[in-house]
């Protein structure tokens, strides 16, 4: 019995490394900082939140979240709806299963320093926003340094 065990325990140690291996690796905010991008200031991140429509794509799950700016409500504390949801493969990553989950329920949004800080009263995430261009990176500060939202504003 005990050679069963051992045997059992190689075969998971061989697989484990082998899966491990072939996985690929997360963007991170040290990449996007060496390819140019700049991190959004306060007043940048106010001013897209002003805009009209506002895209947030999640890179790793292809989830995909829009938000219209309602000129009745203040621009901050709009709403974003989910127009697509995490593609099913997702499921299978061990490493996108334990990621925060999005924040649900009536959340508040404010812009402190260069930050725009979400919470829903339970849970709080600081975004950090990287741009180059036209494109535009949103980093949570509990992703301990991978980049997992695009953003897109029209």
């Amino acid at each position: 019995m005990n050679k069963f065990k051992v045997f059992a325990v190689l075969l998971i140690a061989v697989f484990s490394v082998n899966s491990n291996a072939s996985e690929k690796s997360f963007l991170t905010v040290d990449e996007i900082i060496a390819d140019g991008y700049e991190m959004l200031s306060g007043l940048q991140i106010l001013e897209m939140m002003n805009n009209h429509t506002i895209k947030v794509t999640d890179i790793e799950t292809d989830a995909v979240s829009i938000s219209k700016n309602d000129t009745n409500n203040d621009a901050i504390d709009r709403e974003f709806v989910d127009k697509k949801k995490d593609k099913a493969s997702a499921i299978l990553d061990p490493r996108l299963m334990a990621r925060a989950p999005p924040l649900d329920g009536e959340i508040e949004r404010r812009v402190v320093g260069d930050e725009l800080i979400s919470t829903n009263g339970l849970r709080t995430y600081h975004f950090r926003l990287y741009k180059k261009q036209e494109k535009i990176y949103a980093v949570r500060d509990i992703d301990h340094g991978n980049v997992f939202f695009e953003v897109k504003v029209k």
